[in-house]
């Protein structure tokens, strides 16, 4: 009887590590797609910022250092470079 509780201890003890681990996987995967989203999201908005006709360059800038800062892992190269050229060659005159 003492062997089949120490048993079944350890696989219910098992069974939740592998379910607290499962969980925890998931709830990562969900956070990063949330992350993946906002950044989207960022980057249309500078899209429509700068296709204003009465563009904030400042605004842009900082919303460039913004993206680049924190979305650097869900971003592609060539949206890494278009953010680059929105932030250097912003001027209000275009």
């Amino acid at each position: 009887m003492k062997k089949s509780i120490i048993y079944f201890s350890a696989f219910l003890l098992a069974l939740s590590t592998f379910i607290n681990c499962s969980v925890k996987d998931v709830v990562d995967d969900l956070s990063d797609t949330q992350k993946a989203l906002d950044c989207a999201r960022l980057i249309e908005d500078i899209d429509e910022k700068w296709d204003n006709e009465n563009r904030d360059c400042d605004d842009i800038k900082s919303d460039v250092a913004k993206i680049l800062d924190t979305c650097k892992d869900f971003i592609s190269e060539e949206q890494k470079s278009q953010l680059e050229f929105y932030a250097a060659n912003c001027d209000t005159a275009n």
